[in-house]
């Protein structure tokens, strides 16, 4: 578990809502994640003689990685200036103890769950407090060298990225003012192949 004080920075300093109690800036980190998981898994493959077999078949090097994590944290937001302050930031209140809708896309938060503050005054709502969809990230390496000579060789290298094209949602819109309030529209990349050949000397 991660929890910190305000983000803070050389030329603006604490980013506190509100300078009356910035205890209530003290939260979770923004990326605080539960668990995480990663494995990754090389193998080579027999060296089948010295026949045709192995030409064919012989010293390719296969690299899985899998990476499982929960997601990360996110901030609800009025997206106005209900404490009639100038600051930026303002967070809204939460009414109801689940703030989370269906869990599909278009309801991954319930509107219903939030509210604004009254005008001239700040939430009690900590930052950070709506956790973010997990991701499951599958990647492929297959590679393999070609000896050209004592000092030479030139290595063949095929990579996947997402290899069975799952859909990694990305956060959820949080500012309470925006009609897409709740509702996840970004994703992380779909599949990506690439294909790289290096010569060593």
């Amino acid at each position: 578990m991660c929890m910190s004080d305000p983000a803070t920075t050389e030329i603006t300093g604490p980013t506190i809502v509100n300078p009356a109690n910035p205890d209530l800036d003290y939260s979770y980190c923004s990326s605080d994640r539960r668990h995480v998981v990663n494995l990754s898994v090389v193998a080579r493959t027999p060296q089948f003689g010295t026949g045709v077999a192995h030409k064919v078949l012989g010293d390719w090097q296969v690299a899985p990685i899998v990476r499982w994590q929960s997601g990360n944290r996110s901030i609800v937001s009025t997206g106005v200036d209900n404490a009639l302050t100038g600051m930026g930031g303002q967070r809204a209140v939460q009414i109801l103890d689940d703030p989370y809708g269906s869990g599909a896309p278009t309801q991954y938060l319930s509107r219903a769950a939030f509210t604004s503050p009254t005008t001239g005054t700040y939430s009690t709502l900590a930052p950070f407090t709506v956790v973010n969809p997990s991701t499951l990230q599958n990647d492929f390496a297959l590679t393999r060298s070609f000896r050209l000579s004592p000092a030479q060789a030139l290595q063949v290298r095929w990579e996947v990225f997402n290899v069975f094209n799952k859909v990694n949602f990305n956060a959820p819109i949080t500012s309470l003012n925006s009609a897409s309030f709740g509702q996840i529209q970004t994703a992380g990349d779909p599949r990506i192949m690439q294909f790289a050949l290096k010569f060593t000397f």
